[in-house]
């Protein structure tokens, strides 16, 4: 492996136990509103449901330790290329790497080892393919089923944070994604906050475990902002990004409580849906040929 990514996968031992064990979303602040069963949200229409649910969801351990470390290895060449950037051009980010691949050519590259279709540099592709094929597959259809009738988009979002790295809160974009965003957590633990505009006492904490796959459909996708790692532009958060206070290695806090789980870098490869354009022309097309 190489010298960039050996500082990965350095996560406690015994936390995939923890994760399974220990609920991974706390509704305790955020007492007007309802966490619903999947099943009730899953192809709803936003506005069909009510106003108080916010259909979010973790699921943990949705890979294995060895797919988990195939998935980094795999993806090592592209992030070790470049630096990390101290903010986003938005000013939502501190301190992260990312880039976008096609998920179609991901796959293709990871079934038949050819890796043509990829932007440069190479993948890395001597790691076991057939794990990275299966658990990219395996999250692809989690995230498909939970909007049946919104495609996901081909283009996939690879996402480090640095362990002092962190994302102020905001909504994706509609224009650009529509119905589901969903990320695949590797590494490293941190806590997703989701906070409410008209709501601002109320929040939502997820613990974002590793190997763990979050979920954001209906009203936790379009209502709710979401962070990471962030609750406001505290003297701490000036101070990381001012590089003038380390916080990589310190203990990640859930629910009021110390966790397993330390800062160091954590890669999410997230999932949306195509864009409400896209998804209008495909419907159109779909008409015209009926």
């Amino acid at each position: 492996m190489r010298a960039a990514s050996r500082r990965l996968l350095r996560a406690p031992a015994g936390t995939a136990a923890v994760a399974a064990a220990n609920s991974l979303l706390s509704m305790r602040s955020a007492p007007s509103f309802v966490h619903p069963p999947a099943e009730e949200a899953i192809g709803k229409d936003v506005k069909a449901t009510p106003a108080n649910w916010v259909p979010v969801y973790v699921l943990p351990e949705v890979i294995t330790e060895q797919e988990e470390r195939a998935l980094l290895d795999f993806s090592e060449p592209w992030f070790q290329r470049l630096s990390y950037n101290d903010g986003h051009v938005d000013g939502l980010i501190h301190h992260y790497k990312e880039f976008y691949r096609s998920y179609a050519a991901i796959t293709q590259a990871a079934k038949t080892g050819n890796d043509a279709g990829l932007n440069m540099p190479r993948a890395n592709l001597e790691v076991d393919l057939p794990l990275v094929s299966g658990a990219l597959t395996r999250v692809h259809a989690i995230a498909q089923a939970y909007v049946p009738r919104i495609p996901i988009d081909d283009r996939i979002h690879f996402l480090r944070l640095a362990g002092s790295g962190f994302i102020r809160a905001h909504a994706d974009e509609s224009r650009n994604s529509a119905g589901i965003v969903a990320g695949l957590c590797l590494n490293a633990g941190r806590v997703m906050t989701l906070t409410h505009p008209q709501f601002p006492g109320e929040r939502i904490e997820l613990m974002l475990a590793p190997r763990c796959f979050y979920i954001m459909i209906g009203r936790a996708r379009y209502d709710w902002e979401h962070s990471v790692d962030w609750v406001s532009d505290d003297d701490e958060h000036i101070r990381r990004i001012q590089k003038s206070l380390a916080v990589e290695g310190t203990p990640v806090r859930f629910d009021g409580a110390e966790t397993p789980y330390r800062r160091f870098d954590r890669t999410a490869i997230i999932f949306r849906g195509v864009s409400p354009m896209t998804l209008l022309a495909g419907r159109m097309r779909q008409r015209e040929g009926e």
